[in-house]
C-alpha cells in the first residue's frame, strides 16, 4: 500500500490512501429452475359431514416436486391448521391426502389448501392468493350425519 504526500495528506497524517476499486456489475443470483410448482386440482365444494375427506392434486415442476402438504382446518377461526403430507398416488404427478372423519366436524363447514415445494426450494400454493381466497370451503352436508 502506498501513502500519498510522505504521511501528510488529505487522508490524515500517516493514513494509506484508499484507491477504490473498480466498480464491478453484480449480477443477481438466478435459480437454474425459476417455475414455480404448478398445481392442478379440482375444488372441493361439498361433502359429507363425519366422513374421511380425500383431496387430490397434480402437482409438476421442472426441477422435480419435493413435497406436496394439505392444510385444513374447520372453518373456525380458533383452531389451528393442520398438516398431512400427500404422498405420490402411483400415477405420474397425482398426490392425495385423506382427512380422517374425526376431522370433519359437523359443527362448522370444512376448508383447506395445497401447498408444493420444488426441487430447486421453489413453492406455491392453491388457491393461488393473488388470484382468489388461498383457500377452499367445503360446504359438509349434515343431513346424513
Amino acid at each position: 500500500m502506498r501513502f500519498l504526500g510522505g504521511g501528510r495528506g488529505r487522508d490524515g497524517p500517516g493514513r494509506a490512501a484508499v484507491r477504490a476499486a473498480p466498480e464491478r456489475r453484480r449480477e443477481r443470483y438466478r435459480p437454474a429452475d425459476e417455475t414455480l410448482p404448478a398445481i392442478e386440482h379440482k375444488p372441493i365444494t361439498s361433502a359429507p359431514a363425519e366422513k374421511p375427506l380425500t383431496v387430490t392434486a397434480r402437482v409438476t415442476d421442472p426441477s422435480g416436486v419435493k413435497w406436496v402438504r394439505l392444510r385444513y382446518r374447520s372453518v373456525n377461526q380458533y383452531e389451528d391448521f393442520k398438516t398431512l403430507p400427500m404422498p405420490p398416488t402411483g400415477e405420474a404427478g397425482m398426490y392425495a391426502a385423506t382427512v380422517p372423519a374425526a376431522d370433519v366436524v359437523s359443527t362448522w363447514d370444512f376448508m383447506y389448501l395445497i401447498e408444493a415445494l420444488d426441487s430447486a426450494g421453489r413453492g406455491r400454493i392453491f388457491p393461488d392468493l393473488e388470484k382468489e381466497a388461498p383457500y377452499v370451503v367445503v360446504h359438509l352436508d349434515r343431513a346424513g350425519k
